[in-house]
C-alpha cells in the first residue's frame, strides 16, 4: 500500500511539471528584440494556420532594389523603430499577446524624412505598419498580419544567412 502512494505521488509530479512546462505562450522577447528585421514582402493568404498553403505574393512594384533599406526595430522596454528610405523614420511603441498572437502598434511619431513623400514599397509599409493587428514568427522571421489575418508582411533575420 505504501509503496502504491509512492507511485502516485511521482505520477502526480511528473503531471504537474509536464502541464507546467507545455506553455503555448510564445517568448516575445525572443521572437522579436534583439535583432534589426528586414522587409522581406507583402504576401496573401487564405489560412491563418498555415500561412504557406496557397500564398500569392503581393509585389506592386517589379524591382524590389535593397530591401535592407526597409526595416524595423523591436525594443524590449516596448519601443519600436520602422526605417524607410530617403531618411525616413518613424517611432512608437509595440504591444502583443504572446497566448492569442495579437499585436498592436501605437503612439507614432516621425522622427525624420517625410513619409509623405514616399513611394513604393516604403509607402506600402508605411501605410500597413499602422494596420497590424496580429503576428506570427520566431527568432528567424516574422509575420505581421492585419486585422483580416488574411494579408501579411513578413520581415526576417538576416544576420542569420550572411555567415
Amino acid at each position: 500500500m505504501k509503496r502504491l502512494k509512492h507511485y502516485k505521488f511521482i505520477l502526480i509530479t511528473l503531471c504537474g511539471l509536464l502541464m507546467a512546462g507545455c506553455s503555448r505562450e510564445d517568448d516575445l522577447t525572443e521572437i522579436f528584440t534583439g535583432k534589426e528585421w528586414h522587409l522581406v514582402g507583402f504576401y496573401k493568404t487564405h489560412d491563418w494556420d498555415n500561412p504557406n498553403a496557397g500564398v500569392t505574393i503581393e509585389d506592386k512594384y517589379n524591382s524590389r532594389g535593397d530591401l535592407s533599406a526597409y526595416n524595423i526595430t523591436f525594443f524590449p522596454d516596448g519601443m519600436v523603430v520602422v526605417t524607410l528610405p530617403q531618411g525616413c523614420k518613424i517611432q512608437g511603441r509595440w504591444e502583443a499577446d504572446g497566448v492569442k498572437r495579437t499585436f498592436s502598434m501605437h503612439d507614432w511619431k516621425v522622427v525624420s524624412g517625410d513619409p509623405n513623400a514616399l513611394g513604393g514599397y516604403g509607402k506600402l509599409m508605411y501605410d500597413n505598419i499602422m494596420k497590424v493587428s496580429y503576428y506570427q514568427g520566431d527568432s528567424n522571421y516574422i509575420r505581421l498580419f492585419d486585422d483580416s489575418r488574411r494579408y501579411f508582411m513578413q520581415f526576417g533575420d538576416l544576420s542569420k544567412f550572411h555567415n
